[in-house]
């Protein structure tokens, strides 16, 4: 019955992502979570901070306004106090002329007590570069930025 649950809460937790609410996204992570995304670009690197996740939330906003994710898996095993989730995504982006970027990966997410305390992303890192150097060819500098870390 737990699994359901949490099932549900992550799928309500991902809606909010598909709405742009960043402000409620960064309020699930404990104060001491990580926060990992693959690869040597703009958006990846290692955040342990409040302000670093809430500075990356802002990023990912400017890069990439209209994000959308299609949850193609949600995976969920463990226990309240260590729960291990895997979610499968597509996702829908556009560039500032309007043609399609896509990418597609896995969320996979650590939770403790209902708290995020690991969240990695991973993806096609090779798709994401190509993303971001098109979009900071279109005048997005952030898409060109150093990694948020700390």
């Amino acid at each position: 019955m737990y699994h359901f649950f949490l099932k549900r809460r992550l799928q309500s937790v991902l809606s909010r992502l598909n709405a742009g609410d960043y402000r409620f996204i960064t309020c699930q992570f404990h104060p001491d979570a990580e926060h990992w995304f693959s690869g040597s670009h703009a958006m990846s690197g290692r955040r342990i901070t409040t302000a670093s996740r809430e500075a990356w939330y802002r990023r990912l906003a400017a890069v990439f306004p209209g994000l959308k994710f299609d949850i193609r898996k949600l995976i969920v095993s463990g226990t309240p106090w260590k729960s291990l989730a895997a979610v499968e995504w597509v996702d829908e982006l556009y560039d500032r002329k309007g043609n399609a970027l896509p990418n597609e990966g896995v969320f996979v997410i650590t939770i403790r007590w209902g708290k995020v305390t690991e969240f990695h992303v991973y993806c096609d890192t090779a798709r994401i570069e190509k993303n971001l150097a098109i979009l900071a060819t279109q005048g997005v500098s952030e898409a060109a930025a150093a990694p948020i870390v700390g």
